[in-house]
């Protein structure tokens, strides 16, 4: 199919396709390198609370609904902090917030391994999930203004697969602590403490990373968020990613549980099952970062298309794990919308990031995830909710997901209207 006169202009900005060697060696092997390892590290972190809340619940004497509150605080404290560190970053060193964020987050790991009581595990996973909060505004406008243009797909693809990584490696380290350190002992407080160590090491590399050039000019946080709203391409990408948002944050919790009451398998089991199906997640990310560069060149819009298809497809297949007869079926329909849902978003990603003027670029990551894990996943948490009250937990998915994803397949459709446009305005011509 030939380009579009528009896409023409848009390709020729994108300039000649480029090895991943040549890509890697424009920005630097550093910056890419300790990046990711925070991706690994930060996915790691949430696995190992997943894979040791009995171990911790019996420890501090709390119930297994509150050691998940405690979990989720962490996650609630990244959207709460992911604008104003987006702003911040768009206004002072990244890789100084990075940096600072990363040692925050390194101290909170270390002493969860100290707690005696519940109420120090509270203030401690707060603190975690500001340290952990500049991975999507920071990390990502980064990575993007320290690579070329023609390789930001190949680095944005090869970031996030550090979240599929560490979903597979946490288990195994969780099992690896329970094997060394006797019960008594309490394996998950080691584990954390070590966990500290590479956060540590890699907060300090991050300091040491040089800052990407960018524009001097910087709006008023007011002015930032004014000048996104009139991207049309993000303004509709944040919509769509908003009821997505419900499938990639409230639906896996659903899906666990039917995993577990209807499909008989325990705790150990289910972080195995879930590690499996992560794979798919770590492939999805290598396929969609290895493709989006030439798919971009070739036409922007087929990128967001590719994501309204693909999100539609995944919502489809949350439903039919809900009504799995097996754990067979669950893991191979679990490790195909894994794949997915990664070689969905990198593309999306890619697009924000070229219809983003630079000055405002860490703010627009940070809206995205802001809108993910609020609207997405508080209401998401909401709705599921009701319609499991209503019809089941089977049905309640059933329903929810596809409806959710479809809806943010149908606005994905209406916003690759206005990507080449977008993308001319940003003036983005490197």
């Amino acid at each position: 199919m030939p380009l579009l006169p528009d896409e023409e202009l848009l390709a020729a900005k994108t300039r000649a396709p480029l090895t991943f060697r040549q890509v890697v060696s424009a920005g630097g092997r550093a910056t890419l390198g300790v990046l990711v390892g925070l991706q690994l590290l930060d996915s790691v972190d949430n696995v190992l609370l997943v894979v040791f809340a009995p171990e911790i619940r019996d420890s501090l004497g709390i119930s297994t609904g509150a050691v998940a509150v405690i979990g989720a605080l962490a996650g609630l404290m990244v959207a709460v902090a992911a604008l104003p560190l987006g702003l911040l970053g768009d206004r002072h060193r990244r890789t100084t917030v990075a940096g600072v964020c990363t040692l925050v987050w390194a101290a909170a790991a270390a002493l969860l391994g100290l707690v005696q009581h519940v109420w120090q595990a509270v203030a401690i996973r707060v603190l975690a999930g500001i340290g952990k909060a500049n991975e999507g505004p920071v990390q990502s406008a980064l990575l993007v203004d320290a690579y070329p243009p023609a390789g930001h797909g190949r680095v944005l693809g090869l970031h996030r697969a550090g979240q599929p990584l560490g979903i597979v490696t946490g288990p195994l380290l969780a099992a690896a602590f329970a094997a060394l350190v006797p019960e008594e002992h309490e394996p998950w407080r080691w584990a954390f403490a070590f966990l500290a160590v590479p956060a540590l090491l890699l907060g300090v590399a991050a300091l040491r990373l040089p800052e990407p050039a960018r524009a001097r000019s910087v709006p008023s946080p007011r002015g930032a968020l004014a000048s996104l709203v009139k991207i049309r391409t993000v303004v509709l990408v944040v919509i769509a990613l908003s009821a997505f948002g419900v499938c990639v944050t409230t639906v896996p919790t659903f899906l666990s549980a039917v995993l577990g009451d209807d499909l008989g398998q325990g705790a150990a089991a289910r972080g195995v099952i879930t590690s499996v199906c992560a794979v798919g997640g770590l492939a999805g990310a290598a396929l969609g970062g290895a493709l989006s560069d030439r798919l971009f060149r070739r036409s922007p819009r087929a990128c967001v298309h590719l994501a309204a298809v693909a999100l539609p497809l995944l919502g489809i297949g949350f439903a039919v794990q809900a009504h799995a007869p097996d754990v067979a079926t669950y893991v191979v329909v679990g490790t195909v919308t894994q794949g997915m849902t990664f070689a969905a978003i990198i593309p999306l990603s890619l697009v924000v990031a070229a219809v983003t003027p630079e000055h405002v670029r860490a703010t627009a990551f940070g809206l995205t995830g802001v809108f993910v894990a609020l609207v997405g996943g508080l209401g998401g948490a909401l709705v599921t909710e009701v319609a499991e009250s209503l019809w089941g937990q089977r049905t309640a998915i059933a329903v929810v997901a596809p409806v959710s994803a479809v809806l943010a397949g149908i606005v994905l459709v209406f916003a690759a209207r206005h990507v080449v446009r977008d993308f001319a305005r940003a003036g983005d011509l490197r």
